[in-house]
């Protein structure tokens, strides 16, 4: 294990003992709140058990003196003393009332109330969470020092720790989930955590070295930048040629000027990456085209002379210039008069 695995299991460890340290604290609270109960509901038992009242056996001497003297002697006649003496003492013993066996306390009387008292302290204890249990020894030892205390019922059988000792350990046992081994928890989780790449330290951006140019006929090793059309490259492998070299900073290469025709323009940029844009645009300039002639087309800029007057076009038209619903069309030098002879 490396240490950071270590310091995990170091963690779950120390939360595990605390738990468990918890746990055990409630549990000797819950054994000591049972041995209370215990006593009080045995001493609830005692004072239950009707006690043997002893029964004072009567002086048969003197009630045979009292009923020999009550008997009267009848001259000549002599009683059978012997026989009178035998039935007083048969009348007396009759009316002797022959006391009853008391009853003990057996173990078939006390399972009951102890199953139900430790199923309730039981009851009590909380699960454990991924700690290890208290052992059915410690829970024994606690028990055995409870019923220690407890007095020892009199006429009649008590009920000893031999006894009580395997009905208290199937209770525990069947209450009592089955304990946690932390450790192989501890290694289960860290075997969930994925491996880490090695990792690959960087470079600073001022320490980057720029070729000033890329010489197609040399080849160059992964990872090198140079300049090249005006943007930024760099070789993604090997190179050959401009065979493993990409465009990462795209620049213009070169700019290009065309003249379509008297007023549209194109312009071209050819980037370092060798896409090229082209964009177009016109300039509406005046052009003069001599007279007008029917059946052409002009274009806004262009100028005509018509009827002895400049005409300038304003938009696409065929139109005459200066006949009714013509249009396109605005005058801009109006005819001039024609001179007078003198007289």
């Amino acid at each position: 294990m490396n240490e950071r695995e270590l310091s995990l299991i170091k963690a779950l460890g120390e939360e595990f003992g605390t738990a468990i340290q918890k746990m055990a604290d409630d549990f000797q609270q819950a054994l000591e709140k049972t041995a209370s109960n215990m006593e009080k509901q045995l001493d609830e038992l005692r004072g239950s058990i009707p006690e043997v009242q002893p029964v004072e056996i009567p002086d048969v001497s003197k009630m045979v003196s009292e009923a020999v003297s009550a008997i009267e002697l009848k001259a000549p006649e002599l009683p059978d003393v012997n026989q009178m003496v035998n039935d007083a003492v048969s009348n007396a013993v009759k009316q002797i009332r022959i006391p009853e066996d008391g009853k003990s306390v057996t173990i078939d009387d006390v399972s009951p109330l102890l199953q139900k008292m430790v199923n309730d302290a039981v009851a009590e204890i909380p699960l454990p969470k991924d700690g290890k249990d208290c052992t059915t020894e410690d829970i024994i030892q606690a028990v055995d020092a409870v019923v220690a205390k407890l007095p020892k019922p009199q006429d009649g059988k008590s009920v000893t720790v031999e006894e009580l000792r395997p009905l208290v350990e199937e209770v525990v046992k069947s209450s009592i989930p089955d304990p946690v081994d932390v450790e192989q928890l501890a290694e289960n989780v860290v075997a969930k955590i994925p491996v880490p790449e090695p990792a690959v330290d960087g470079k600073d951006a001022l320490a980057i070295e720029l070729e000033p140019f890329i010489d197609e006929k040399k080849s160059y090793p992964r990872g090198t930048y140079a300049t090249h059309n005006g943007g930024l490259w760099r070789s993604h492998e090997k190179t050959h040629g401009m065979r493993g070299w990409e465009c990462i900073v795209d620049g213009v290469s070169n700019v290009d000027i065309q003249q379509e025709n008297e007023r549209t323009f194109s312009i071209s940029l050819q980037k370092a990456s060798g896409a090229v844009e082209v964009k177009s645009f016109n300039v509406p300039v005046t052009i003069y085209r001599d007279v007008f002639k029917a059946g052409t087309e002009y274009q806004p800029g262009d100028t005509v002379t018509w009827g002895g007057s400049m005409w300038h076009c304003n938009e696409a038209t065929s139109d005459k210039p200066g006949e009714t619903g013509s249009k396109g069309w605005t005058l801009a030098v109006k005819k001039g008069r024609d001179l007078r002879d003198k007289p």
